[in-house]
């Protein structure tokens, strides 16, 4: 039976929930380099060696000694290749008997060999690369938390890393639930619905840096569902069960999860996705997530989105924005409320246009937004406010409009 909780956190109050109780993963794991990019770092590291080992040369030309030209421009012609000068490649040790390089670029060999210089060098060790002046034995390779990029993995792979401790992927189980779903891939039945939150959830979840396991569809039976989450808190570090929060005859997965665990949010002081709940049971965070296909999305990428990024030693992220205005006055609300909404440019300035979710289909809807605002409770804007919209899509899709 349905019951208003006292408490139903707005977006903000429900990020800091998250960031109070979600805990980081201390499971680690070796895996080779080459595979490790998106990947946290387990532990900081420093430099083992020192790079370059000996003195190098810092572009192509010829190595010097820089004694020779204390009093000025000396007299080349006599000099020999190996005696007084050498050619020397970007990034080789140079010989220890010079010091200095002058690049190729100033010099000039005349039809027998002879060489003659265009410039003197201003200092000792010029276009010289001095050793550990790419890493310096003892320097922080990489800090604990970090997560793994193509150059870091060219930094650790110069120092000689080939098998790296990461922190292991969190394992979510996804408890997709209802009477009236079947599997994706077959014929639909009539008064049956395609269970598409599946797929979703765990695109968006290996999209997260964790590992997805999706249950079969869970009848509407409290004992089955019992079952279900029982085995799940087994083998996960993440629980999501979508749909059954609500006040429908068979929606009883909330008291099943007030009845097992801690039951931190009964739901959500904002929509959609307000049937949005967060349970704990035996130290594993359960979250319910809304069976409509457009609140599971959103709930995703806001909140189990940053769960695991808690979990992974990230901070809690935000979708970008930018300043738009408003073309149209909006509807109050009694909740707070995220809206849709689609970002145009009209002579060179950022606009919005609310979209209206009824009426539309889920292809619709997708398609007819770029961006989404957050509005307060009881408040509403009006046609020329300026806002900070949260963009879907990077701003070099926005389009301009006439």
């Amino acid at each position: 039976m349905y019951k208003k909780p006292d408490f139903e956190p707005n977006r903000n109050e429900m990020l800091e929930i998250l960031q109070s109780n979600i805990q980081p993963i201390s499971r680690v794991e070796t895996i080779p380099l080459t595979t490790a990019a998106g990947r946290v770092w387990a532990e900081t590291i420093c430099a083992k060696n020192d790079l370059p080992n000996k003195p190098v040369s810092g572009c192509d030309g010829i190595a010097v000694r820089f004694a020779d030209f204390i009093k000025g421009m000396p007299n080349t012609y006599s000099w020999t290749e190996g005696k007084e000068y050498c050619f020397s490649n970007t990034g080789v040790a140079i010989a220890e008997t010079f010091d200095t390089v002058i690049p190729i670029e100033k010099v000039e060999l005349d039809k027998e060999g002879k060489i003659r210089l265009l410039v003197v060098p201003s200092r000792c060790g010029e276009y010289v690369g001095a050793v550990g002046s790419h890493l310096k034995k003892g320097e922080v390779l990489i800090y604990k938390g970090e997560i793994i990029t193509p150059a870091l993995m060219g930094i650790l792979l110069s120092d000689g890393f080939m098998n790296i401790r990461v922190l292991a992927k969190p394992k979510v189980v996804f408890i997709p639930t209802g009477d009236e779903l079947v599997p994706a891939g077959f014929e639909t039945p009539c008064e049956k619905n395609v269970e598409s939150n599946s797929l979703m959830l765990k695109a968006y979840i290996e999209e997260y840096g964790a590992e997805a396991i999706i249950y079969p569809i869970i009848p509407d039976e409290f004992k089955k569902l019992q079952e279900a989450i029982f085995s799940a808190v087994q083998i996960a570090d993440l629980v999501l069960i979508c749909a059954g929060s609500s006040k429908g005859s068979k929606d009883f997965t909330i008291d099943l999860l007030e009845s097992l665990g801690k039951l931190t949010v009964y739901e959500l002081g904002h929509g959609p996705g307000k049937h949005c709940s967060l349970t704990y049971f035996e130290n594993i965070p359960i979250i319910g997530l809304p069976g409509p296909p457009n609140g599971a999305d959103l709930v995703t990428t806001l909140y189990v989105k940053n769960t695991l990024s808690l979990m992974q030693m990230q901070p809690v992220q935000l979708p970008y924005t930018l300043e738009a205005i408003f073309t149209n006055d909006t509807n109050m609300y009694g909740l707070d409320f995220i809206d849709y909404a689609y970002v145009f440019i009209k002579k060179g300035q950022y606009y919005v246009r609310p979209v209206a979710m009824q009426g539309k289909t889920r292809a619709e809807l997708y398609h007819a937004h770029n961006a989404r605002f957050y509005i307060k409770k009881q408040t509403a804007f009006k046609a020329g406010d300026v806002i900070n919209v949260e963009m879907r899509l990077p701003k070099e899709y926005i389009t301009e409009e006439e």
